[in-house]
């Protein structure tokens, strides 16, 4: 694969990695995430299980998937995405088929929490949002906005979908479906996926260097990208990497746990599971629909104050869906999962571009992995937090209140995490002054 200069005259095969990444997520966030609330309800009437122990095999997944995700951020950088996709298809799509047998609680955890997880970090969000952000630096905004656009499809499609299959052949069938389907999608996704444009003779963005730079000039960009190599240590050693581990691990605690319960507390709250599974999918298409738009600002803004913004709008978004659930009437409920679509909607564009941004591509499956261990303490409790005080309460309000506040917090800690200047800046700069002190002595 020849380098051709020039922006716009061949398709570069970093947008074929794009749509890859934008399958995996779809198939590792709808299997994982958005399929979970079409369950809930079913299992836990079939099987006799609370809504709190069902909501924490999500608990579980998040631990697998902050333990096993710090070793793949490694094989990204060494091996590159394509054998781990395969391998994570495989396990994902059996570990799908194994849930469909389930009847006790710790069959569940295994194969849903453990060996699903598995299989979904292997092909999902870590994976291809850092391969992405090692095919593009100039348009990395945007392309990292297109392939997150799979994580809102899982909620377009995924939830009607399965509640269709589940409620026409039932639960049981559903799962399986599922299994069948992230094979048949997976498998081919993963033979077109590449480690980095160099590897081929291509550069990032398709453009040199000295195209790429007039490209950010031409379009005023205000959040251009850096491409000095942080080291693991060398971020581990700055305060800005554990600011961005806060603000998105905390701010991100209610979008797993509002995924998983919206439905139930959508028919708690009067509506049919069809017409629950209807409203719920509006705030993934407002999700999808955005994210071109997240793309476009974040040529113009920088990504950490968009978070804060985005944060701001979903906090304001959970408030609203608690006050339109006392209205139960169709408009006020679609406005309000419209408004906590958007603000959820640029969460993952936004945080993959901030890590690429500041720690630069080389080494960037290990920095971002850093983070994976973290998720344990703060994503771990959040769907089980709303079960376990809707099985004291009954009632969600509390949890959601809570996510609101969490959201709030992350607005404040994003906004503290300024860009890092890397050791050989500061000598660079010490040099300078050196320099201008001596022809000012003379």
């Amino acid at each position: 694969m020849a380098q051709r200069s020039g922006v716009f005259r061949r398709p570069f095969y970093g947008w074929y990695i794009v749509g890859v990444a934008l399958v995996a997520q779809f198939v590792a966030v709808g299997t994982q995430t958005y399929s979970s609330t079409v369950f809930l309800k079913p299992m836990t009437q079939d099987l006799g299980w609370t809504r709190s122990e069902f909501s924490a095999v999500q608990t579980v997944s998040t631990v697998v998937m902050g333990i096993v995700g710090f070793g793949i951020g490694m094989l990204i950088d060494k091996r590159g995405p394509r054998l781990l996709m395969l391998a994570g298809g495989l396990i994902c799509g059996a570990a799908l088929i194994a849930t469909s047998q389930v009847h006790n609680l710790w069959e569940f955890y295994l194969a849903r929490g453990v060996a699903q997880t598995v299989g979904n970090a292997m092909l999902g969000n870590l994976v291809v949002n850092v391969t992405v952000s090692k095919w593009f630096i100039a348009r990395r905004g945007m392309a990292v906005a297109i392939a997150s656009s799979g994580v809102s499809l899982g909620g377009v499609l995924m939830t009607p979908v399965v509640s269709w299959v589940a409620g026409t052949w039932g639960w049981r069938e559903a799962w399986v479906f599922l299994g069948f389907l992230v094979w048949a999608l997976i498998f081919p996704a993963a033979m077109v996926i590449r480690r980095t444009p160099e590897d081929h003779g291509l550069h990032p963005d398709g453009m040199t260097p000295e195209e790429a730079q007039r490209y950010s000039v031409a379009k005023k960009r205000l959040s251009v990208a850096s491409e000095i190599q942080w080291t693991r240590p060398e971020a581990l050693r700055t305060a800005t990497i554990w600011l961005i581990i806060i603000a998105y691990g905390i701010a991100n605690i209610g979008i797993g746990a509002l995924l998983l319960h919206l439905v139930p507390f959508l028919s708690d709250h009067g509506w049919s599971r069809g017409e629950a599974a209807t409203l719920y999918s509006i705030q993934a298409w407002v999700a999808l629909v955005s994210k071109p738009m997240w793309g476009v600002l974040m040529d113009r803004f920088h990504p950490r104050h968009l978070s804060a913004f985005g944060f701001a709008v979903a906090a304001l978004g959970v408030l609203a869906i608690l006050g339109a659930a006392h209205s139960e009437a169709w408009l006020p409920m679609a406005g309000a999962l419209a408004l906590w679509g958007f603000g959820i909607g640029g969460a993952i564009p936004l945080q993959e571009t901030v890590w690429a941004n500041y720690f630069g591509r080389q080494h960037l499956g290990r920095i971002r992995s850093v983070a994976l261990p973290f998720t344990i303490v703060f994503g771990a409790g959040g769907p089980l937090l709303a079960g376990e005080l809707y099985d004291r309460s009954g009632t969600y309000t509390v949890a959601f209140l809570l996510f609101g506040l969490f959201w709030l917090i992350g607005f404040v800690v994003i906004l503290l995490a300024r860009p890092p200047r890397h050791p050989s800046q500061r000598v660079v700069e010490l040099k300078q002054d050196a320099s201008e002190t001596a022809a000012a002595a003379t």
